[in-house]
């Protein structure tokens, strides 16, 4: 039966890399590290690293075997901190899960607000993409979430906080750049940079509005993330439908933002694991991140009905 210690030593030496790095790490000697982590693969039945020169490799067991570890560690070690924070009669802290684009966009508006009336308690902000988003609420590993819109899934709740609707980003200088509005049926034929499908909602949406238009664009990139999206538009690599929060941001950097006709939008919520008990202090969270978003300023009109 595997014991925590072993998984501790394998942790530990998968990341300092050597024996000696992972003796340090948890104060124990070479020859004890070694111990551990062979027990662990005779209670495990797989190796979990080749052993060569002196050197120590991982297999690609023990590579799989690290991302299940590390997964589950991140839970173990919030507890941990609860724990002492418990101990020390420190602040009650928050773990947010958060999309890229609004960690750098509203998450810090938000923070400012909540720090008004929390200044003491501390916030983590993991931020990942949408599938990862669930799997850690799932999991119990945050305390909440902002997102965009998911179907219904097991053991989440959500709370639908703000729909945008979708804007059309272009590079400086591209011949559309100076209309008021972009329809489907310009941007056919044009270089397009979208999402990439398995990942993304939206892409059946834009995919439909475009079609619709009989418009066929060149998907000559695909990306996951928004901010990458606008990088790519500002140096001309195509122009792209994006979400409007980064906007601000992009317009600064080469990029003209205009208003999409294609009836796209984007839902967002704030979401949480169900059947968890919600402190005051994540209660004052919630108005602020309700308040920034109601108050948030676009640069234009994108917000939807």
């Amino acid at each position: 039966m595997m014991k925590f210690r072993q998984i501790e030593a394998f942790r530990c030496l998968m990341a300092a890399g050597t024996s000696l790095g992972a003796a340090r790490k948890m104060n124990i000697s070479q020859p004890a590290i070694s111990r551990l982590i062979t027990d662990l693969e005779d209670s495990l039945g797989f190796r979990l690293f080749n052993r060569s020169k002196g050197r120590l490799e991982p297999t690609t067991a023990g590579v799989r075997f690290y991302r299940a570890v590390e997964e589950n560690f991140l839970g173990l070690e919030r507890l941990t901190q609860v724990a002492a924070n418990i101990r020390a009669d420190a602040p009650e802290g928050i773990s947010v899960a958060c999309l890229f684009v609004l960690s750098t966009t509203l998450m810090p508006l938000v923070l400012k607000e909540f720090f008004k009336y929390h200044p003491n308690v501390p916030v983590t902000v993991d931020t990942c993409n949408g599938p990862e988003i669930l799997v850690r609420l799932q999991d119990m590993k945050v305390d909440m979430a902002i997102a965009l819109e998911f179907p219904a899934f097991a053991g989440i709740e959500i709370e639908k906080i703000l729909k945008v609707n979708v804007s059309c980003a272009l590079p400086e200088g591209h011949r559309l750049a100076e209309r008021e509005m972009i329809y489907p049926e310009d941007i056919d034929g044009e270089n397009m940079i979208g999402w990439v499908p398995i990942i993304s909602q939206n892409y059946e949406k834009e995919l439909e509005s475009l079609q619709a238009a009989k418009s066929v664009p060149k998907h000559v990139i695909k990306t996951h993330t928004s901010h990458t999206r606008y990088a790519m538009v500002a140096h001309g690599l195509g122009l792209s439908l994006v979400e409007p929060f980064a906007a601000k941001i992009w317009r600064n950097n080469g990029v003209v933002v205009k208003p999409f006709a294609g009836e796209i939008s984007y839902d967002y919520v704030l979401a949480y694991p169900s059947g968890g008990i919600r402190s005051q202090i994540m209660h004052d969270f919630r108005d602020a991140v309700i308040k920034v978003a109601n108050e948030y300023d676009f640069g234009f009109d994108c917000r939807g009905k």
